[in-house]
């Protein structure tokens, strides 16, 4: 059966692709010709305006004529191309997300600066890696020195390391910014590090004992906040004399007047970015802030001062 055949001017009319163009195509050996005419000039036939068509849907998807050559020459699955470029759109479509985001937060500002888009923009479009990794160079600062179990610091970092979402809101954005500001504070890697210090580098501190023993008493101490029993109450007294006692036996020690003198010291050098720090994570998380557990521990840590002063 004889083929119909059309002048390249006469392919440009049928589809709507420039008579330049579809020379470029068959130049690159995308689109060969279906033969020439005694003159030299190019004619095509019904099969290469389908091939046509293929070509321009494959470019339309941000296919490289490279990858076209493959998929038309069967060297390279069709469906694979098509994933392939589907995630590197789904990867730009996220990197919109975050440049809007970026520019959502930066307008919220009342004096906006270049300084600042230049903040939130690179802040903003670090990757869950470079996040992480600015959280395991803290951790990698504080624990220098210090006898740090590994498992403690892995769950810490984990925790630490929020996925935040395609298209992150302002508060979001904020969080991330504030909370790498304080990673980046040698004042506050100085202070976690020597609290760590006294801990970790004690006799006989078990991970796991304490764990054990403060998952039971973050229970009571929430119970009690939701009940509206602040850090003087009688209540809150009763739970730091426990707690006292409890902490004491984890670490080996006796809850004596040296042991409490101990704590005073620890709390009165508490940061209170430590508890921000939890906020934080929260709200990158997605959830309000004072879903953060540093609630209890802040409301304990009041507690015992009250009691301790007493």
């Amino acid at each position: 059966m004889k083929h119909r055949t059309y002048t390249i001017g006469e392919a440009s009319r049928l589809s709507g692709v420039s008579v330049r163009r579809l020379r470029f195509y068959s130049d690159k050996g995308l689109l060969p010709p279906a033969g020439r005419t005694e003159s030299g000039y190019r004619v095509f036939t019904d099969e290469e305006l389908v091939r046509l068509d293929l070509i321009r849907c494959l470019r339309d998807a941000g296919l490289g004529l490279d990858a076209i050559r493959e998929v038309l020459s069967r060297e390279f699955p069709l469906a694979d191309a098509l994933r392939i470029r589907l995630r590197a759109l789904e990867a730009e479509i996220a990197s919109q997300r975050r440049v809007a985001s970026a520019l959502r937060a930066v307008l919220r500002s009342p004096e906006l600066t270049e300084a600042d888009l230049r903040r939130y923009w690179t802040m903003i479009n670090l990757s869950r890696t470079e996040r992480r990794n600015v959280i395991e160079r803290f951790y990698s600062q504080v624990s220098q020195d210090v006898r740090i179990d590994p498992e403690w610091m892995r769950q810490m970092i984990e925790a630490s390391t929020p996925e935040l979402p395609d298209d992150p809101t302002p508060e979001q954005c904020d969080a991330w910014i504030e909370l790498s500001a304080i990673l980046d504070d040698p004042g506050f890697v100085a202070n976690v590090r020597s609290n760590a210090k006294e801990i970790w580098d004690g006799a006989d501190f078990d991970l796991n004992a304490w764990q054990a023993a403060a998952e039971p008493f973050m229970e009571k101490a929430k119970d009690a906040v939701a009940q509206g029993f602040g850090p003087g109450s009688e209540t809150a007294h009763e739970l730091a004399q426990e707690w006292l006692e409890t902490s004491a036996r984890v670490m080996g020690r006796a809850p004596d007047d040296d042991y409490k003198a101990w704590l005073r010291t620890r709390y009165a050098a508490h940061d209170s970015r430590s508890v921000r720090y939890w906020e934080l994570v929260a709200i990158m998380k997605g959830q309000p802030p004072q879903t953060s557990p540093n609630q209890e521990w802040n409301w304990i840590i009041d507690a015992m001062k009250h009691h301790l002063a007493e």
